[in-house]
């Protein structure tokens, strides 16, 4: 995605923590929902603007945060941008299908995990996942900083 930012001048930056354990995904979905979500920082941010993707590990998941300092979405919109074809730029020509989030969400939830979003127009997005931990799997498909890191 550095090229696609570079020629915007938005800058990515990474806050990963240390400490993720291995759990269960399927990694190239996630690294398609991490694309997804960066991808989306970056066109609907400013020239100049930041992205933040962040992870953290809580007790029983660990958590994935994009956010962006672009143009935020309108609080009548927000409810819906995880619906398939739905597009909150219609005044706009970004281009897309309107499903990138749709299908980040399936993903998401094919993992028994969440996913939310939190704006505020001319502030930015912060678009949020969290994956469960399963401690009792023997097999990992794979670790989420390196799929984080190579996305």
């Amino acid at each position: 995605m550095k090229p696609l930012a570079d020629s915007r001048a938005v800058t990515i930056s990474t806050n990963l923590d240390k400490a993720l354990p291995e759990i269960l995904i399927d990694k190239d979905r996630i690294r398609q929902t991490l694309i997804n979500l960066v991808h989306n920082a970056i066109k609907f941010n400013n020239t100049g603007g930041k992205i933040m993707v962040s992870s953290i590990f809580k007790v029983d998941s660990v958590t994935v945060k994009v956010a962006d300092t672009g143009m935020g979405i309108s609080k009548d919109d927000l409810p819906h941008i995880f619906e398939r074809f739905y597009k909150a730029d219609k005044a706009r020509s970004r281009g897309g299908s309107g499903l990138g989030l749709a299908i980040a969400k399936h993903t998401v939830q094919a993992h028994n995990g969440a996913i939310s979003a939190k704006s505020e127009e001319g502030q930015g997005t912060t678009i949020s996942f969290s994956l469960p931990i399963s401690p009792a799997s023997n097999r990992v498909v794979g670790k989420i900083n390196k799929t984080l890191t190579k996305s």
